[in-house]
């Protein structure tokens, strides 16, 4: 009995230490919270993507020369050549604008383009260096036959002969059309060794009379990369161009 009296009285003692339940915050004394600086607010940007027009072909030459109301015929030779040249090495009418217009616009040109732009005879001439090949001399060589000068002179070719590494801006090509050779623009060069005979039909340097022989003008057919002045539309093409390689000696039969 004793030991419930004291379980009550302990039960009162917890129950009265309690405490009571505080009361709800009076938003008089607790105002809410605003920030005294505006807030920023961001807005998703809206980006439009651009990209550039092909501009339109406008040549930059003047034709003026050729008719009042100019019609463009690729078999016309261009002022840049004579009357027997098949290239040209200079062109001052030639479409440097138009040509980096469709170099920019088309995304093949790496696969298109080739060049070894250092060429001399260290490299394609077999027993001929370059400094030699340049002291060649036949200044006293004229192709007569009997004439004194087939016999006399120093090293050089049998059949003489002008050595260049061109590159030509414009040439004539296997169809007969004048076509302009991508050349010197951006950092493109189409380099070519092109050989001429200095007398071709002449006999050959230093053989006998009896020999009949002759000097007879080689080609080779090249590759290159060009653009059609007259069709700027069809933009950058391969199209094949011959060109003097070789004056070699022949003895008939």
């Amino acid at each position: 009995m004793a030991l419930q009296m004291m379980l009550l009285g302990l039960m009162i003692v917890v129950a009265l230490a309690k405490p009571e339940p505080k009361p709800a915050a009076d938003p008089q004394y607790y105002p809410k919270y605003e920030p005294k600086y505006p807030q920023p607010s961001y807005s998703k940007p809206s980006y439009k993507p651009s990209y550039p027009a092909y501009p339109e072909y406008k040549p930059s030459y003047d034709y003026s020369y050729k008719k009042d109301s100019y019609y463009c015929d690729p078999r016309t030779p261009p002022r840049c050549a004579n009357s027997s040249a098949t290239f040209c090495l200079n062109d001052y009418e030639y479409p440097s604008r138009e040509i980096q217009y469709a170099i920019e616009y088309d995304p093949l040109i790496l696969k298109k383009y080739a060049d070894v732009p250092v060429q001399s005879a260290d490299n394609l001439v077999d027993g001929v260096s370059s400094s030699e090949e340049d002291k060649f001399d036949y200044s006293h060589y004229n192709g007569k036959t009997f004439d004194q000068s087939n016999w006399i002179g120093g090293a050089g070719y049998i059949c003489p002969s002008n050595v260049i590494y061109a590159r030509p801006k414009r040439a004539l090509n296997v169809e007969g059309e004048w076509r302009v050779i991508v050349q010197d623009v951006a950092y493109y060069t189409q380099t070519q060794r092109v050989e001429t005979c200095l007398f071709a039909g002449a006999s050959c340097r230093t053989l006998a009379p009896c020999h009949r022989s002759s000097c007879v003008q080689k080609y080779v057919y090249h590759r290159m990369l060009s653009f059609d002045p007259c069709n700027a539309q069809k933009g950058l093409f391969i199209d094949i161009y011959k060109l003097p390689s070789a004056c070699s000696c022949r003895i008939p039969a």
